[in-house]
């Protein structure tokens, strides 16, 4: 009895070293638009500390410069004394809370050097579906924008 409790706690604690907070499918194709966007959300979910300079450096490599540069002009817009930032939490998961799981959907939309990826984000209570656009700049895959389930857009979240 002894040792099966033993192996049975060996087991258990191999298992918690093995569950993140939020999990991902498998990594795509490299270079493809889908490697890009897992990229980028799984940087948000495991590095991200809401919309600040560290947050948006580590987002850097992923964003098309005109993308990033909005970015910085609506992270540096100074907030009138007493009000609120316009923008509380992570811009890229549109929340203040992490997800539980985030998986890529299909490929919505492809062109010649233009593409879409769906993502699915999970919380307890609830699953959001988010289309990610991305253009080829130099031969690589750069995000221009995010569509929100129900909130509109990155690029109208940052006017």
């Amino acid at each position: 009895m002894s040792l099966h409790r033993s192996a049975l706690g060996f087991l258990l604690f191999l298992s918690l070293g093995l569950v993140s907070p939020a999990t991902a499918d498998p990594a795509p194709s490299p270079g493809s638009p889908a490697a890009v966007v897992q990229a980028l959300y799984r940087a948000c979910i495991d590095h991200s500390t809401g919309f600040d300079v560290e947050s948006m450096k580590l987002a850097k490599p992923y964003l098309a410069p005109d993308l990033y540069a909005r970015i910085l002009k609506k992270l540096n817009q100074p907030t009138p004394k007493g009000d609120a930032p316009d923008i509380d939490g992570d811009i890229f998961l549109d929340a203040q809370d992490l997800p539980t799981s985030f998986s890529l959907g299909q490929n919505v939309g492809m062109g010649p050097g233009e593409a879409s990826v769906e993502v699915i984000l999970k919380w307890s209570n609830e699953t959001r579906h988010y289309t990610v656009s991305l253009v080829q700049i130099d031969g690589a895959w750069k995000i221009t924008d995010i569509k929100y389930d129900k909130d509109g857009t990155l690029l109208d979240l940052l006017k």
